[in-house]
């Protein structure tokens, strides 16, 4: 009589349960590149089309990559439809026009008595006309993309009970903080509007001494290269 044969129990990395979302040890850095209009997590490239459901929202000022001394909102969020992907627990910068852009619309969702997470957030990459000068300094025509934000009212509620036993989980919580991303960022959420202002104006003004961020209340930041192209974008 021929006997099964069990696969032994083995385990490195583990799986995601069915049903779950998937908050990775090491945050997955997801870049809305502006250059491209696609978003990308490192070199490879996952198309222009995504939808999604944002389970963090967090207000950051500093620098990351070519642009410094800059307003950033942070997004903690899964992809819904698109190429990036989905179950899973990534993260995104976004700032200027498409940061404005997010906020009227959170806003606009707000004032009809509704919670924005609760539906599906569609980021569309729009493509603008500008100037920047080459390495001879000649000034050039550019094309770049921002993010114009719309939202819908969601249909299946799945997700939105996955995303709340995620944030019940404080493992899961320590996992949704991003080193490397904000290293050189000072977190802005409950800081009194009185420090905001202080540490973004001396930063404006070319103040290069570091100002701390401690418990006592006082800022830090690294100083930043020199202002490049990429603060239009």
């Amino acid at each position: 009589m021929t006997k099964t044969q069990e696969r032994p129990t083995f385990s490195v990395f583990g799986a995601k349960p069915s049903n779950a979302l998937l908050v990775p040890e090491i945050p997955i850095a997801v870049r809305n590149n502006c250059q491209s209009g696609q978003w990308t997590i490192g070199d490879t490239d996952y198309g222009s089309k995504c939808s999604m459901t944002i389970l963090k929202f967090s207000k950051f000022f500093g620098s990351l990559g070519q642009t410094s001394h800059t307003l950033w909102g942070q997004l903690w969020f899964v992809a819904e439809t698109g190429e990036l992907p989905q179950g899973v627990v990534m993260v995104t910068y976004i700032k200027n026009r498409s940061l404005n852009d997010f906020n009227r619309l959170v806003a606009s969702v707000q004032s009809r008595g509704v919670e924005p997470a609760t539906g599906i957030f569609i980021p569309e990459f729009v493509k603008h006309s500008g100037q920047k000068p080459d390495d001879s300094g000649v000034v050039k025509p550019i094309n770049y993309y921002s993010l114009k934000w719309s939202w819908n009212e969601r249909k299946d509620w799945a997700v939105i009970d996955q995303a709340a036993a995620v944030l019940s989980d404080s493992s899961n919580q320590s996992r949704m903080i991003d080193l490397e991303g904000t290293k050189a960022m000072v977190c802005l959420d409950n800081l009194p509007a009185q420090q905001v202002a202080s540490l973004m104006a001396a930063h404006a003004g070319g103040e290069s001494d570091a100002i701390a961020l401690n418990s006592n209340g006082a800022m830090s930041l690294p100083p930043a290269e020199d202002t490049s192209a990429a603060d239009l974008f």
